[in-house]
């Protein structure tokens, strides 16, 4: 983590901006106090990443679920429901 007074923000704006770009958090002081701290957006994530963070299920787990899902009483019929 970056840390800059509010002066030097002022002065290196292009450098803190730089900073973020990089994935830098940077924090902004005036009379040695904290006023904040900056940080880059989140970055966005992939499905495949998505799914790769998701708890691996063992094989008999799995297997149990797919077969819940296949014999849950489900239909076809797609409704809205926010109509009554």
């Amino acid at each position: 983590m970056t840390t800059v007074t509010a002066t030097d923000l002022a002065r290196r704006t292009n450098q803190v901006l730089d900073a973020l770009a990089r994935g830098e958090s940077v924090t902004i002081t005036r009379n040695n106090t904290v006023l904040g701290t900056i940080n880059p957006p989140a970055r966005a994530v992939t499905l495949r990443e998505a799914f790769e963070r998701l708890p691996k299920m063992s094989p008999d787990v799995a297997e149990r679920y797919k077969a819940d899902i296949r014999n849950a009483d489900f239909d076809d019929e797609v409704r809205d429901p926010w109509q009554k």
